[in-house]
């Protein structure tokens, strides 16, 4: 990508299907003097004004003739762009958008690239980077969950711990400094316990938003949900009930699911992947039941959710069901479901095993429906604790921000040691770096060559 900042550009800021509206940017040096010759009857005075301005005007096209539109001109830095810039609207038709860009054109304007006009406003000091791929974001959220955590990040969700940290770093670094400049006169600006207490605070920072970061790259979906027990623990039957479609294969033989089961469902504008995994059973890994016992564990590991499903066919002693190995997931919650209950008169013997207990007859739909509000709750409560970053966002900054969390880790061991401050101060100047590439503050050409050309053309 070329970054030429000089030149006036323009393109349409809004869809290509159609709409009532539409829009077309104008920016740069000459963006007035360019929308002056496209509406070459407005007094000059219109666009010598001090301040924004708006009016309506018509604007004269070779094949559709005069046309009205709604124009926007801000002459000075107070735009987006941080540049004189100029917007007209009008009608969203698609050949009208693009006739008033080949005008914009004729009269000076060049096309802007893919992300430019973006670009310009991180480049302005408008936008921090991360704000930019939250840009990015809004434009491709394909639901509300995405678009909801773009808009936070673009509101600054993610740039004011960024800034606090960044800020807090710099602040201790100048308090360091301040020591050594006077090193020869025994003047102690800060002692070693307040820099410790203050490293530890940000590498708390740091990992928190690392933890969220790697957290929200990794999700492919928002939330996912294994079934699992052993066979015929009614599992196929339970996925077919939450589908309300027959997706699984039910039978009375054993082994029947080889490979898991996986359907998506939209709770409440959450998306959440329901896994019907194969029975769980002793096999030889070589054959093809050994296989989906790995398969199984592979989506148990993977899970923010187990279902663990029992038939009310076996033993009534369930106490042991907790001590599967499948279970050892310390930071996956896991719901306990009793599983054929049509087939007992009562199930008061069933409950109080775990946290979350259900009684489930797929032939009652009232059951299900009741295991059905509950993950929407559940649903719910993640959605509050997950992290609210652009999944672009978390991929870039991932290595910087484990880079930071070493150089501060480093620096406290200095401070333990006693290995001096110009050692700690090093230290720092480190973890303000990598920080600074993960705000945007610090960038290479690279990194924003790698971001803008994933932009359409008028963003």
């Amino acid at each position: 990508m070329r970054f030429d900042t000089e030149s006036t550009i323009c393109a349409i800021a809004t869809g290509s299907e159609g709409a009532y509206r539409g829009a077309i940017r104008v920016t740069g040096a000459h963006a007035v003097s360019v929308a002056a010759k496209a509406f070459p009857n407005r007094p000059e005075s219109t666009w010598t004004a001090n301040g924004a301005v708006r009016f309506q005007e018509t604007i004269r096209l070779d094949r559709l003739g005069l046309l009205p539109v709604d124009v926007f001109v801000w002459p000075d830095s107070r735009s987006y762009t941080g540049q004189p810039s100029v917007e007209l609207h009008c009608l969203g038709n698609t050949i009208v958008l693009q006739s008033i860009q080949a005008k914009l054109i004729e009269c000076g304007a060049v096309l802007a690239q893919p992300g430019e006009f973006t670009l310009r406003a991180f480049l302005a000091g408008r936008l921090d980077l991360t704000q930019c791929e939250a840009v990015l974001g809004v434009i491709h959220a394909a639901n509300d969950r995405s678009l909801n955590v773009a808009l936070s990040q673009l509101a600054g969700g993610l740039s004011q711990p960024l800034s606090e940290l960044r800020s807090s770093l710099v602040n201790l670094l100048a308090d360091i400094e301040a020591g050594l400049d006077f090193v020869e006169e025994d003047i102690a600006f800060i002692s070693k316990t307040q820099i410790g207490d203050r490293l530890d605070s940000a590498r708390s920072v740091v990992e928190s938003l690392l933890q969220q970061m790697e957290s929200r790259a990794a999700q492919t979906v928002q939330l996912q949900v294994a079934i699992v027990g052993a066979p015929n623990a009614g599992k196929s039957s339970l996925v077919n009930a939450i589908a309300e479609q027959n997706v699984s294969i039910v039978s009375s033989e054993p082994g029947t699911t080889r490979d898991y089961i996986r359907i998506r469902l939209d709770l409440d504008g959450i998306q959440i992947d329901i896994l019907d995994t194969a029975g769980i059973e002793d096999a030889d890994s070589t054959t093809p039941r050994g296989m989906a016992q790995q398969f199984t564990r592979e989506q148990i590991d993977q899970a923010d959710l187990i279902l663990y499903c029992r038939s009310v066919e076996e033993e009534r002693d369930v106490g042991g069901w907790a001590n599967s190995h499948l279970l050892k997931t310390p930071n996956t919650q896991t719901w306990l479901l009793h599983t054929k209950c049509d087939l007992i008169s009562e199930g008061s013997a069933y409950l109080n095993r775990s946290e979350r207990e259900f009684l489930l007859s797929n032939r009652e739909r009232a059951s299900v429906e009741g295991l059905m509000q509950a993950l929407r709750a559940w649903a719910l409560e993640q959605q509050e604790n997950v992290n609210q970053v652009v999944p672009i966002t978390a991929a870039r900054c991932q290595a910087s921000l484990t880079k930071a969390i070493q150089a501060i880790a480093h620096a406290h061991e200095a401070t333990l040691q006693s290995r001096g401050d110009e050692i700690i101060a090093s230290e720092i100047r480190l973890a303000l770096e990598e920080i600074g590439l993960v705000a945007g503050t610090v960038y290479t050409d690279d990194i924003l060559d790698a971001l803008f050309s994933r932009f359409c053309i008028g963003k």
